[in-house]
């Protein structure tokens, strides 16, 4: 790159610039964005290190940098044309060990929407036991039935659900497993929550026991316990704070847990903010190539840093900060969009309803427009 964008990239104050652009990093997992807008000035040192980490050869890292660098070079011209704003669908899988007999869920499921013009990232949880009418289904098996409509590419059918259910279009999806979750956690050394409620779960279920053998609530299941404040987590912690449904108190519903899955990964983004290692830049984008590519793509995340780019210029010192959402519930909110029917209405299942559809849709449009 010659152009004058390849200067402000060179000149800029470093801090300020990788701050930013590893928050496109946290958001897509994708630390090869932070590496190619520094290639030029990287030491061999650092490509050497980052290559490693990466597991690929330098002449393969080279040869997808200037790729990368040229259409980010195009897009980068072309960026105020280019969408304001971009929305994402994840689904989060939580397949317990040992209880594979059940089908694949999606226990998480979350509407995400990076704008540009504002610097906000704004999240909105749906609950996974919202009901679809059409469908007879909750959405959470929206996933399920996926893999069968969709064999090669089972995040379609939910993105296509959702996308008419919301009245929102949705322009990529990407599917989180619970394991995925661990492993993410584990690559950056663990993350940094402040957890804003106490809480005590007494019956959090023991991973790796075969259900089919095992009977004893004893081995079955064990207590955990989590105290306000800051605290560092790693892996197997933070998921038991994600995945803890059955305390007491308010923290039981799953509202709360909605609340404390996007804490972790507003923690997950922090911490991937700090690290500055090139070997770290190397495993995360080694995992982005194992977990991530299939559904989003280097050349679809091209046009998405091109206008973040075009952002940092209007904002020199601007950061992008996170705002989470819920939908209100009916009776417990006057204004509810949603509402838990009586058991024998719906055959004993538990599952939330829409009470208006015109106001479910309002409500979500004024969030992301």
């Amino acid at each position: 790159m010659s152009s004058n964008l390849v200067f402000t990239l060179e000149y800029r104050k470093p801090g300020i610039f990788l701050k930013v652009v590893l928050w496109i990093l946290g958001l897509l997992f994708l630390s090869l964005i932070a590496l190619f807008v520094y290639l030029n000035v990287l030491s061999n040192r650092f490509i050497k290190a980052f290559v490693k980490g990466a597991e690929v050869t330098k002449e393969e890292f080279l040869t997808t940098g200037t790729n990368f660098f040229n259409q980010l070079q195009q897009n980068y011209e072309q960026a105020p044309n280019l969408p304001q704003k971009y929305n994402f669908l994840l689904l989060g899988t939580d397949k317990l060990s040992g209880r594979d007999g059940d089908p694949e869920l999606t226990d998480t499921i979350l509407l995400a929407q990076i704008d540009f013009e504002t610097g906000l990232i704004k999240t909105l949880s749906l609950p996974r036991d919202l009901y679809h009418e059409d469908y007879q289904t909750k959405i959470n098996a929206l996933y399920f039935y996926g893999q069968e409509k969709y064999k090669d590419e089972p995040d379609r059918f939910p993105r296509e659900v959702l996308s008419e259910m919301t009245n929102l279009k949705i322009d990529q999806s990407l599917v989180l497993s619970i394991e995925d979750l661990a492993d993410l956690i584990n690559l950056v050394d663990g993350i940094e929550l402040d957890v804003p409620t106490a809480f005590t779960d007494s019956t959090f279920p023991v991973p790796g026991i075969d259900v089919s053998e095992v009977k004893d609530p004893k081995i079955l299941y064990k207590e955990i316990s989590f105290e306000t404040g800051k605290q560092h987590m790693d892996a197997n912690r933070a998921l038991e704070y994600v995945r803890s449904r059955y305390s007491s108190g308010n923290e039981g519903t799953d509202e709360a847990r909605a609340i404390r899955q996007q804490l972790v990964l507003e923690a997950l983004f922090q911490k991937i903010l700090s690290i500055r290692s090139p070997e770290k830049f190397g495993q995360l984008y080694r995992f982005y190539l194992d977990r991530f590519e299939k559904y989003i793509s280097l050349d679809e995340i091209n046009p998405i840093a091109a206008r973040y780019l075009l952002y940092l210029e209007k904002n020199p010192n601007g950061q992008l900060s996170f705002e989470k959402h819920q939908l209100p519930i009916y009776p417990e909110n006057e204004e509810g969009v949603i509402f838990n029917p009586p058991l024998w209405q719906t055959k004993q299942q538990w599952l939330y309803k829409i009470k208006d559809e015109n106001k479910f849709h309002e409500n979500i449009q004024a969030i992301f427009n």
